[in-house]
Formats: C-alpha cells, sequence, structure tokens
C-alpha cells in the first residue's frame, strides 16, 4: 500500500467508487499514476476524453485524478481533480502561430508549490525570454525561482543575477552548477517533505542533470549542447514527476522552443505592478499614453523613472495577451477584449508596417529604405536577410519576444514567388516572409543552395545506394 499523502493528496480514499491518485508520467496517450493500491498505467475513459477534448483540459503531470481500477491491466482516467496551481502556454496545434485559427490552453504541470526557471549562462542566457516566463509562472499560481545554471562553465555570475533582478526584483535568484555542486544547498528550503517544484526552461539549460544531482543518481538522459550557438537539444521527450531523497517531488519537463503567453493579465499586473499603477495618476481615465496632456506614462518615461525597454515589454506582453485570448475564443480577426495602452498608436518604427519610412538592421547596421522592396510591406533586411520576432499573426506587433529572426532557408510558393524562412534565435519560432525585389542574390542563392552545398547526410550513403 502507498500513502498518497506522501504526493501531496489530503482528499478520502474513494470518491464515488473511484480510486484517487496522481499523475507521475504522460508519454502520449499513456499515463502513469500512482495511487493508493501501487502504480498504474492509464487511458482516458471515453466520455472524459471527449469532453476534454472539447475543451483541450487533459490531465498532465501533477494533476490528481480518479480512476476505474483495473488490477490485471490498463485502468480509466474518469475525472480529473481541481487544480490549485498549474503552468499553461498557448497551443497553436503545432502550426505556426499566425496562421492557427484558434489557441487552445496547453497545461505543463499542475499543484506544484515552487517553479524553478532555469537558464543556463552561456551564450543563449536571454534575460527578456527569462521575464515572459516569470509572467507565465506568476499567472501559475506558484512561487518563481530563477536558478542560473552551469556555473562552473561560465564563470562570474553576478551581472547576469542583477540583470535578472533588476527586470524582476523580488523573484529569488541562485546560481547552481549540477556538476560540481555548487549553490544546491540554497535549494533545500524549497525541497521540503510534500513540497512539488517543477523545473522549466529551453532544451540544454540543465533540467535533466539538476533532476540527477538533486536525486543522488542517474535518472534522466544528458546530451551535450551545440557549440555554435550554445543550444540544447530535446533529451526529456515526457513530462515525469520524481519523488527526491529529501521528500519533495520534481516535475521534470521537455525544453520549450517558444513560450506563448497564456491568460497572463493577472500575471502581468504582477510583474509590472509599478507601470500599471501609473495609470491611476494620468488626468484622464481613458488614458493611451501617447498625446494626452497630464499622462503619468510619459512623465515617468520623460524623467527616467520608468525606462523605455520595460514600458515596450509591458506593451508586448499585453497584446499577446489580448490576441491569444481572441484565437482561444475562436474569433480570428475579432478586437480583444483587454484594452491594451497604446494600441492606437500610429507611429511606425518597425520594419514591415504600412507607410514604413524604412529602417536599420539591427544585426549589420545597414539602412533600408522602402523603396527598392517591390511591395507596401518590407519585414527584413535587404542585406542580410535578418528580420525581428515582432508578429504573433503577421503584422500584428503582438509578440513581446524581440529576438533577432535569421534566415535559414528559402522556399518556392505555389505561385513561384520565393519566400525566405526565418527561425528566431531567441525562441525558436519559425515565419515565412516574401522576398523584396531588392533582397541580397547573393545570400539568397547561397542559402537556397546551402542543403546541396553541405547535406545533413553523408553523400556516400547516396553512392552506396547507387551501386545496387
Amino acid at each position: 500500500m502507498i500513502d498518497l499523502r506522501q504526493f501531496g493528496y489530503t482528499g478520502p480514499a474513494s470518491v464515488d467508487g473511484l480510486l484517487p491518485g496522481r499523475v507521475t508520467e504522460l508519454h502520449r496517450e499513456r499515463y502513469t499514476v500512482v495511487t493508493g493500491r501501487g502504480e498504474a498505467t492509464a487511458s482516458l475513459k471515453g466520455a472524459f476524453l471527449r469532453e476534454a477534448g472539447t475543451q483541450g483540459d487533459f490531465p498532465c503531470v501533477g494533476d490528481f485524478v480518479l480512476l476505474q481500477w483495473n488490477g490485471s491491466g490498463p485502468s480509466r482516467i474518469a475525472r480529473l481533480l481541481p487544480r490549485r496551481s498549474k503552468f499553461s502556454r498557448a497551443d497553436f496545434c503545432g502550426h505556426a502561430a499566425g496562421y492557427a485559427k484558434t489557441v487552445l490552453e496547453q497545461v505543463v504541470a499542475a499543484n506544484f508549490d515552487t517553479v524553478f526557471l532555469l537558464s543556463s549562462l552561456n551564450r543563449d542566457f536571454n534575460v527578456n525570454r527569462i521575464l515572459r516566463y516569470l509572467t507565465q509562472i506568476r499567472q501559475s499560481g506558484g512561487q518563481p525561482v530563477v536558478l542560473l545554471t552551469k556555473v562552473d562553465l561560465a564563470g562570474e555570475p553576478s551581472a547576469a543575477a542583477q540583470t535578472v533582478t533588476r527586470g524582476a526584483p523580488g523573484v529569488p535568484v541562485f546560481a547552481v552548477s549540477s556538476h560540481t555542486g555548487q549553490g544546491l544547498e540554497q535549494l533545500a528550503p524549497y525541497l521540503t517533505p510534500g513540497q512539488t517544484v517543477v523545473f522549466l526552461g529551453m532544451s540544454g539549460v540543465g533540467k535533466s542533470s539538476l533532476v540527477n544531482a538533486l536525486m543522488g543518481r542517474e535518472v534522466m538522459a544528458v546530451s551535450a549542447i551545440r557549440e555554435d550557438d550554445s543550444r540544447g537539444r530535446h533529451t526529456t521527450s515526457r513530462r515525469q514527476l520524481f519523488t527526491l531523497p529529501s521528500g519533495a517531488m520534481v516535475i521534470d519537463t521537455p525544453g520549450m522552443r517558444e513560450l506563448g503567453l497564456f491568460g497572463a493579465d493577472e500575471g502581468i499586473g504582477e510583474a509590472f505592478a509599478d507601470v500599471e499603477k501609473l495609470f491611476a495618476r494620468c488626468r484622464f481615465a481613458d488614458c493611451r499614453h501617447q498625446s494626452e496632456p497630464g499622462c503619468a506614462v510619459k512623465a515617468a518615461l520623460a524623467d527616467g523613472s520608468l525606462s523605455r525597454e520595460c514600458w515596450e515589454r509591458y506593451l508586448g506582453q499585453k497584446r499577446e495577451t489580448a490576441f491569444v485570448a481572441g484565437k482561444s475564443a475562436g474569433r480570428r480577426g475579432a478586437a480583444p477584449a483587454v484594452c491594451v495602452p497604446g494600441s492606437k498608436s500610429t507611429q511606425r518604427t518597425t520594419p514591415g508596417q504600412s507607410s514604413d519610412p524604412g529602417f536599420t538592421c539591427r544585426v549589420c547596421g545597414a539602412v533600408n529604405p522602402p523603396e527598392g522592396a517591390g511591395s507596401r510591406h518590407r519585414n527584413h533586411c535587404r542585406h542580410c536577410l535578418s528580420s525581428l520576432h515582432l508578429d504573433i499573426e503577421p503584422g500584428d506587433r503582438a509578440s513581446s519576444c524581440r529576438g533577432v529572426m535569421e534566415a535559414i532557408g528559402v522556399w518556392v510558393r505555389k505561385d513561384g514567388e520565393w519566400a525566405v524562412i526565418h527561425r528566431c534565435r531567441d525562441c525558436g519560432a519559425l515565419s515565412s516572409n516574401r522576398i523584396a525585389a531588392d533582397d541580397n542574390p547573393a545570400l539568397l542563392m547561397s542559402i537556397a543552395v546551402k542543403p546541396l552545398a553541405a547535406p545533413p547526410f553523408p553523400l556516400g550513403l547516396l553512392e552506396r545506394e547507387f551501386e545496387r
């Protein structure tokens, strides 16, 4: 017999003849659930499956569920018990965000106390990405803690820690090394018996290595990061719950290439509380914080008490959340229900907008005038083909990522027109953009023939195949 109280369950031993349990692993459509009778493999009961499919509310690791117990085969999950916390992200159903007709909520983990957000101290360190994660973590109901990993490889972490603290005051930040054990003792207060901690972060930040270090043995496979960009490979392919020797529980999750904010208004309000306090000091209650007299936001920007970077980050997250709210309601193209400050702005300072006066590339510094593009919209540099991750849907400027989009490929549309495939260096998002008339032809051709010049497989395999 297993005492479910060790797994955080405080309810009755049975409910309406159903057996309670906690989901400890999810792999495809199969769940592993720990119950008072032992561990069980389970799938969703038909009626529950249909209802969950309509609402997009499937069980996830950490959930407490009620089972139709089967001692000789797979059990059936019949009911999902209420969650006290959950970490969600926007699920665009595997399509590029701009082309998804609807957005569902994807719950990554549930019923946790603390969220360890891991970010490695290498070239992939990105403060803006950390702050976006923290917004969604605040929405989740868990306590956020930032772990700067691989300190043994990066040297002095104080500058990175201070940068995170300036952007997220009040959030604990620790520098740790799973290899040497440095800083792991600082995590003890969060890893007491009965507590649940979820690990979040991109691939290669050391989530699996930290699980192994805390477990005192290797329970998760690890792999090396890529040397060219310090990015990791997807080692963890499933979500799992582990019980540490201390009695705490850890939910390890696969690395996320992109985090889409979902229902994050409360998280934004908490993360940007100082910004939203300014609104009450504006002369007009409906101030758009643009050209209105007596605007407290404009005054704070002018005297430096509010940084332009913080204000732009706030606007970006509000736009993204409003966009996703509209998509999740199935209202493609409808006006979002959430009022976004500054949403009526007519100032055009980014590439790809109507009447764009041109822009200076952030990557190569080249000036890109509007003439010569061959269309009203120019969304990438004509010299290096780089762009910026500004959109969720083409032209909406709703993404708060703002990372550099690098050109990684070329494809031909049905009408014969060429388009550039861009990938965000920060979050990994992909997009497709038509080429402009004055794009660098030599660079376009070099990208187009790259698979032939450097194929992703040994040419010797082809030779042997043709010899048969």
